[in-house]
């Protein structure tokens, strides 16, 4: 039985997507990041660095979204979320999963807490959407050519972008309508993992 530290919108919505995929018993702790829970005292017992998602399996705890979505993958092969990792697909796959982890997930971060980069809000807003900008460019002409990020199969890296255009709000031009090919592409994916209801409603 895994536990989750989640909230809805932030990226642990990957992790419960991959719980749903696989059908991995597991329960859920919300943790309110609009009410600062991430930084109380009860939850910084269990990741001091007051980030989500975190994941609970016996005595073990894990931290870091990127690494317990590959973990997960390992061990629930049979849902057949990531390629062999070492072959060439399976390190393309790692490719993606850390483009959309790190890098575009990265400058979101910024529009969430510009606060955090400098005192002129508005000038890091500006930099980080630029920048988000062509990073989406390169996602929308990699997926003019194949059916999803890695290739013909989804990939942990199509979860997490998933997540990730759900945010879209935030940016000062409507998303999908200047990528009219994320729609069809998101609904493809709803397609290949029906069971998930995260996925379904994001």
């Amino acid at each position: 039985m895994y536990t989750l530290y989640h909230f809805p919108i932030s990226c642990s919505s990957a992790v419960k997507m991959v719980l749903e995929i696989t059908g991995a018993a597991h329960q859920e702790r919300s943790v309110n990041l609009f009410e600062g829970e991430q930084h109380q005292a009860e939850f910084l017992a269990i990741n001091p660095l007051g980030k989500l998602p975190v994941l609970v399996e016996g005595e073990n705890v894990f931290t870091q979204g990127e690494a317990i979505l590959i973990y997960l993958s390992q061990k629930h092969k049979n849902a057949q979320l990531m390629p062999d990792l070492a072959t060439y697909q399976g390190m393309e796959a790692l490719q993606w999963l850390n483009f959309i982890a790190s890098s575009l997930h990265g400058h979101f971060t910024k529009i969430f807490h510009p606060e955090k980069i400098s005192h002129d809000h508005q000038v890091v807003i500006q930099n980080a959407e630029e920048e988000i900008v062509k990073l989406l460019n390169l996602i929308d002409d990699t997926l003019e050519n194949r059916q999803f990020l890695a290739g013909n199969l989804p990939s942990l890296a199509d979860l997490y972008f998933a997540v990730v255009l759900g945010w879209g709000q935030v940016l000062s031009f409507d998303l999908y309508e200047r990528y009219p090919h994320f729609a069809s592409y998101k609904k493809q994916l709803q397609a290949e993992f029906p069971l998930s209801h995260t996925l379904q409603n994001i």
